[in-house]
Parts: C-alpha cells; structure tokens; sequence
C-alpha cells in the first residue's frame, strides 16, 4: 500500500501542470516538474511489466534513475511507432485531396461567414466529407495496429531491458503473433472498457473544486496505470 501511494503521489505531481494557476511563472515551473514526474510514470510502468512478465505480484519500488530512463526510452518509442502511421495518415489524406477540398471549403466560409454552406458546391461537400471518412478510417484503423505494436514494444523493452530491443517493429509484431492477435484484441477491448469506467468516474472526481485534479490523479490514474501495464506484461507472459 506505501508503494501504491507513492507513485500516486509522483500522479499527483504529473498533474500539476493541468492546474489554472493564474501565475505564468508558477505555470511554467509546474508544467516542468509535472513533465518530469510524467517521464517518471512512463519509466515506472515499464518496471510494472517487468514484473507483470515473471509473473510476480510485488508492486516494484520506485527507482528514479531507471524510471527516468526508460521514461525517456518510452519517449523514443512513441515516436518510432507512431511516425509511421501519422505519415501513412497524411498521404491518404494527400492522395484523396482531402487538404486541397479543406482549404476550398475554409476560404467560402472566411469570405461569407455561416452562410458559406449554401455557397459550397455539393460535389464538393461529398468528395469532402468522403476523403475526411477514408482518411480517419485509415488513421484509426493504424492508430488500433501500431498500438498494439507499441504495447509489445514496451514488453520488449521490460523484458530485455534494450532501447533497440523495444523499437523493433518487425519482432513486436511477431511477439503480437505469438501471443495471437484475437487474444491480443480481446485483452485491449476489455482494457478499454475498464479504462472507460475509471475514467467516467475520475469526471465525477475531478469536478470536486481545487483538490478534485489532485485527488483523481491519485486514485484513477494510478490504477489506471497499474491495471494496463501489469495486464499487458501478464499477456505478453504467455510467450514465455
């Protein structure tokens, strides 16, 4: 339970920069140390999986040069995962000309104001409307696949303790293989149900005035935390 309060407590700071302070300097400071503990939230799950992986049910210690560390890999993973799908996004968004039709539709509603749906052509709205609809659909239907990818990159990366192990695409996708991509999908359906739960609780919470942000910072998002990060490490467990 000391554990357990002492990363909600390092939550607690993670959330500090989400305060209306009313002082831009008090601002600035909090958002760097809230950016800080939120690297230290980042390094800590990756020690959740580690011992999530063997199996064990200790609650691991907070360790704050390895937590930094791998916080700061999780950094770097994030962006090795997630630049392919967003530069795939962009050139379906490119290729079905749904930048070029934007800007047509922004300029009629800058020059006619609210009136500028009954001046846009209806060939125009549809072939907007159709490339915005590929396009998220594409984006979401990658944002699902890469997340996936990026959650067996961060059991690498518990597991072998290696950046380069982490980042490899080819062999998280593999490992997403082993373990069976329905299992996989199974547990990140139930993961977002659970998670949708907390977090329509935390709503409730965090509309408690001034300490309410503090208060669902340290009961939903730790166990928010906690429950993703040592059920993936449990999945990813079958492989062994």
């Amino acid at each position: 339970m000391t554990k357990f309060c002492i990363i909600g407590i390092v939550m607690v700071v993670s959330s500090l920069g989400s305060l209306e302070i009313g002082n831009a300097i008090i601002s600035s400071v909090l958002g760097i140390v809230a950016a800080v503990a939120s690297i230290i939230t980042s390094g800590y799950s990756v020690s959740v999986v580690k011992k999530a992986i063997v199996k064990s049910d200790e609650i691991p210690d907070l360790d704050l040069r390895e937590n930094i560390i791998d916080g700061l890999k999780m950094i770097v993973m994030l962006i090795v995962y997630y630049i392919i799908p967003i530069i795939i996004t962009l050139i379906v968004a490119f290729a079905t000309g749904f930048f070029n039709q934007y800007i047509e539709v922004a300029t009629y509603a800058s020059q006619y104001g609210s009136n500028f749906v009954n001046m846009v052509s209806e060939d125009l709205m549809m072939s907007l409307v159709s490339s915005a609809a590929i396009t998220i659909i594409i984006g979401i239907i990658l944002l699902v696949i890469f997340s996936l990818l990026f959650y067996m990159g961060i059991c690498r990366l518990a597991k072998y303790n290696s950046l380069s192990e982490g980042a490899d695409i080819p062999e998280a996708a593999r490992d997403l293989k082993r373990i069976g991509i329905g299992k996989v999908i199974g547990w990140m359906i139930l993961l977002f149900v659970i998670v949708a739960i907390l977090t329509f609780i935390e709503t409730f919470i965090s509309s408690i005035p001034s300490v309410g942000i503090l208060i669902s910072a340290f009961l939903i998002s730790t166990y928010n935390l906690f429950i993703a990060y040592r059920s993936v490490g449990l999945l990813y467990s079958a492989i062994e």
